[in-house]
């Protein structure tokens, strides 16, 4: 995050130009007629030539605006966005450099709200996600069946790309509308069925975004919490490997109380179980997920991109509790796997843990549950054993397989 600017000048103003010509407020035009820099892309920038201002295109790479609005520091600025500048644009790069006091905005139709006029469908109910400059992955930890999605997109994010996610999620019927060259004399609004436009050869302007509504089974990627173990990729037998079975992750889970906007640990990941899981379901927080042994960290890679967390799960190669000191401090941690170290990870994350975290753990081994209780103490701990048979078959006959007992604790501490 770039440093914030002192900024002694007039406040700048930051003009949405919509998806039409002719769309600007009367507000707008004044404060692009008072510039004395006008900032934007060729393409806005060449709208005005009838105006006298110095025109700037917008630096390459985009870091480098703040040494351009330093450069021209107190004068009359005004900046050109797509859209509304709020809308998953430019304004995320200018807070960053200046406080709300100093910008002015000029919001106008976004290219998504214009596609779903072009439907004729209302869209408070469409979730908006935006792929540009973002894993294509990340669609992956969104979709859900019978759902309605607004998407923004880029050259590398095309239509055909997107349909192609869509049709491997099990939502092949599904339809887009694809919106191109909005409010330009070269303007397209098209309709496709997922699993026809998937690999299929039609030519798209790289200036197009997609509306999105799923229908179809689905069925392969996760809708509610509890992913079934075999899902999971782990290197052996599906659902067998390093990873906490379903119902104790469930549990582990629910102990953790995860939140918006909280960091969380995951030390000794495997193959991801909990920390996949904990980034699917809470998506505003971010998750550091632990692990040395290299099968492990492929499998937990796989794992990270079927589940498309790849925004919000970051893996961590290394051995705790000498890897932590370079993570942020979290709000809530998961020890699982420990090496043998278990007294010393409990004592490292404790100290690390905000106030008012959490902290959970949990043991198999009869050494690991006495360092549990010896770490625990006379400090206010939750306690409870799971244990989880599942039905097999043997000899033709149902029986019921027991796995381990785990032990859980939870220790919060005080705020």
């Amino acid at each position: 995050m770039g440093a914030m600017l002192d900024w002694p000048g007039p406040p700048i103003h930051i003009i949405g130009m919509g998806v039409a010509a002719g769309t600007l407020s009367q507000a707008a035009r004044a404060a692009l007629e008072q510039a004395e820099r006008i900032i934007g892309s060729t393409q806005h920038l060449a709208a005005f030539p009838e105006l006298t201002a110095e025109k700037i295109p917008y630096p390459n790479p985009m870091s480098g605006l703040s040494a351009l609005l330093h450069a021209n520091t107190g004068r009359r600025i005004a900046v050109l966005a797509s859209g509304d500048p709020l809308f998953y644009g430019i304004s995320q790069t200018l807070l960053r450099y200046l406080p709300a006091e100093y910008l002015v905005f000029h919001p106008n139709i976004s290219s998504l709200q214009a596609a779903f006029a072009r439907l004729g469908r209302p869209w408070q109910a469409a979730q908006w996600f935006s792929l540009h400059g973002r894993p294509l992955a990340r669609l992956r930890a969104v979709l859900q069946a019978n759902r309605l999605y607004a998407l923004l997109t880029d050259r590398d994010h095309s239509p055909i790309a997107i349909a192609g996610i869509v049709a491997e999620a099990g939502f092949g019927e599904s339809d887009l509308w694809v919106a191109e060259e909005l409010g330009t004399a070269e303007e397209r609004f098209r309709h496709f069925r997922a699993a026809e436009l998937a690999g299929a050869e039609v030519e798209f302007s790289p200036l197009n975004v997609v509306i999105l509504e799923t229908r179809g089974p689905g069925g392969v990627l996760p809708e509610f919490p509890g992913i079934p173990d075999e899902w999971f990729s782990t290197g052996e037998e599906p659902g067998k490997g390093l990873l906490s079975k379903r119902e104790i992750r469930l549990t582990i889970l629910s102990l953790l109380a995860p939140r918006a906007g909280e960091i969380g640990w995951d030390v000794g990941a495997g193959c991801g179980g909990v920390s996949v899981e904990w980034a699917r379901w809470n998506p505003l927080g971010a998750v550091y997920a632990v692990e040395c042994h290299p099968d492990r960290l492929a499998h937990l890679g796989i794992n990270r991109d079927r589940f498309g967390v790849v925004a919000n799960l970051h893996i961590v190669p290394g051995t705790a509790p000498a890897v932590l000191a370079a993570l942020p401090d979290p709000q809530a941690a998961f020890i699982g796997g420990n090496n043998g170290h278990l007294r010393e990870l409990l004592e490292t994350v404790w100290a690390r843990l905000q106030p008012g975290g959490r902290l959970v753990a949990s043991a198999v081994t009869e050494d690991s549950r006495v360092e549990l209780h010896q770490f625990a103490g006379n400090r206010e701990a939750y306690w409870t054993e799971l244990s989880v048979a599942r039905a097999e078959r043997l000899a033709g006959q149902r029986i019921m397989r027991p796995y381990l007992p785990a032990l859980l604790m939870k220790l919060e501490k005080p705020a």
